[in-house]
């Protein structure tokens, strides 16, 4: 177990290497973090979406070849799992177990994107190291991810920065809470479950057909998981537990800036071959667009296609085009500034801000304005709790 779940820390491990785990550090649960740790090993064209609605049609608004699988968090617990697990190599999956604590949630991405196949371009590392991999046990492939230079260097990158060390003993109560990372694929038709703490995956069962079933279906999986820890804690739990419940879900999806430039590209391409369509008629037409047609994508109308329409369906598609282009661009915008933020809060999680802090409180409490200003604080935080509660009514 390990990781930091919604800011939570995990401080659970399995393993004996326990030298090896002191190389690899908590990092948190967010989607920047994870999009960002992908593109540090080397991975192309992915990042994580995190998913909110638990209801069915969830996924609806995605294409269903384009989600590689579901990392969910929870609030890990020592419980039986009477689930039969199957033997990964016989069914062609890549599973490593978990043989260091605070690697499960980096573990649990890999083995989203190492099952993949040809869909993702991996980057040179992760293709070496799957190819290094493919023949040893799940044991060997845990203690494979473990010693991966490139793969830890990327982990503890984003290493929480600190002036300061708290200690926490041992024996001490009320530390922080334990949290797991596991990962959902489908794979051949079947939606597996992979936790590194188990001894092989868990076949979840078959994936129904439609669009993105196999994860409406990994959905049910996660939803049913949720409503059992509800009921264990409804009905006091273990001793100790506090009752509240901590789940998070993310979705490994493509690059949505990548996904919407080629969309835009697409209506470009077809933009251009109707304008030009509408000058080969003598219509006074402006060529914005200046694209190689070579490269146009094959789904889109062929200029012999174009020639037998008439010159308002030519301008209807030009405008049509021309309107999906201006709400791509708007969708393009918003994943830019999407990533910007991931960027600049990713820049924060490296920086030790201890210092900034402790010499502004020093300048404030010189000036007699610490006490103040931290009574204003504590206004405006709860101004913002109203208002999350108002905007979560």
């Amino acid at each position: 177990r390990g990781g930091k779940g919604s800011g939570f820390h995990s401080v659970v491990g399995r393993s004996p290497a326990a030298a090896m785990s002191d190389d690899w550090c908590t990092i948190e649960s967010d989607p920047g973090v994870f999009s960002q740790l992908c593109e540090e090993i080397g991975v192309k064209g992915v990042q994580f979406e995190e998913i909110y609605d638990l209801e069915p049609g969830a996924f609806m608004t995605y294409d269903a070849s384009q989600i590689y699988g579901l990392v969910f968090l929870f609030k890990w617990q020592q419980e039986k799992d009477s689930r039969p697990e199957i033997d990964a190599a016989d069914h062609g999956i890549f599973f490593a177990q978990q043989v260091i604590q605070n690697a499960c949630a980096t573990q649990a991405i890999l083995s989203i994107l190492m099952n993949a196949g040809d869909k993702l371009e991996l980057g040179p590392h992760l293709k070496e190291f799957r190819e290094f991999t493919s023949a040893l046990d799940s044991q060997m492939k845990g203690l494979a991810v473990s010693n991966s230079e490139p793969i830890r260097r990327a982990h503890n990158s984003f290493r929480q920065q600190s002036s300061f060390e708290i200690v926490q003993e041992k024996d001490a109560k009320g530390g922080d809470d334990a949290f797991h990372f596991i990962g959902y694929i489908c794979h051949e038709g079947k939606v597996y479950e992979l936790d590194g703490l188990k001894q092989g995956p868990i076949l979840i069962g078959d994936a129904p057909p439609g669009d993105c079933a196999w994860a409406e279906k990994a959905r049910e999986e996660v939803k049913r998981r949720i409503e059992s820890y509800a009921q264990k804690a409804a009905a006091g739990g273990e001793e100790g537990e506090s009752g509240e419940l901590r789940f998070q879900l993310m979705a490994v999806v493509n690059n949505k800036c990548l996904e919407v430039e080629k969309k835009v590209e697409r209506e470009r391409y077809l933009r251009q071959r109707a304008n030009i369509s509408l000058v080969s008629r003598g219509e006074d037409v402006e060529l914005a667009d200046e694209i190689d047609d070579d490269d146009a994508p094959g789904d889109i109308p062929t200029f012999e296609d174009l020639s037998g329409k008439e010159v308002a369906e030519l301008q209807g598609i030009v405008a049509k085009c021309t309107a999906a282009i201006a709400d791509l661009d708007g969708q393009l915008q918003g994943e830019k500034k999407k990533r910007q933020k991931w960027e600049k809060e990713n820049a924060l999680r490296r920086s030790d801000l201890v210092p900034l802090a402790l010499c502004a409180m020093r300048h404030l409490a010189a000036k007699g304005l610490l006490m103040p200003a931290l009574e204003k604080g504590k206004t405006e935080h709860l101004k913002r709790v109203e208002a999350k509660k108002a905007v979560a009514q």
